[in-house]
């Protein structure tokens, strides 16, 4: 009557069994692989940003270079020519391997005037980016002060 569980031969109900281990192992390793399956999904859309950024940031350069010269000279023909900038390919956080471009940003400029002394000027910044052809298009209002 007063026999403990270890003495009258039944196991006692406390701890894991060596199928629920396992079991919890097996959910485990599911979980870590879809997360591992991840990572080189979330660095093929860091790449894409990447190239949006440079995109943007040779197309404000550009916009900028048009914007001086509007503003000393106060027309908008014969614009200056786009600058050649390569695409950075950002090799640097899946290796140590550089590599030299091999492509370039092609910019298209397009200016319309506003008022007499006030411009609307678009840089369309064009890429390919895996045989995709991308554009994005930056956009600024030049006020000349060569008319005042």
């Amino acid at each position: 009557m007063g026999a403990s569980a270890a003495t009258s031969g039944t196991r006692p109900d406390r701890g894991f069994s060596l199928v629920e281990a396992m079991v919890a192992m097996a959910v485990l390793l599911v979980v870590v692989l879809m997360l591992v399956g991840a990572v080189p999904a979330s660095f093929a859309f860091t790449k894409q940003d990447s190239l949006r950024v440079q995109a943007v940031a040779a197309g404000q350069s550009y916009l900028d270079t048009i914007r001086q010269y509007v503003k000393s000279s106060g027309v908008i023909t014969d614009l200056p020519p786009a600058p050649v900038i390569s695409i950075d390919q950002g090799y640097g956080y899946v290796s140590n391997q550089t590599s030299a471009p091999t492509a370039t940003f092609s910019m298209t400029p397009s200016c319309a005037a506003r008022s007499l002394f006030s411009y609307d000027c678009t840089v369309t910044v064009s890429w390919s980016a895996n045989g995709n052809p991308q554009s994005v298009d930056v956009e600024t209002y030049i006020a000349s002060q060569a008319g005042f």
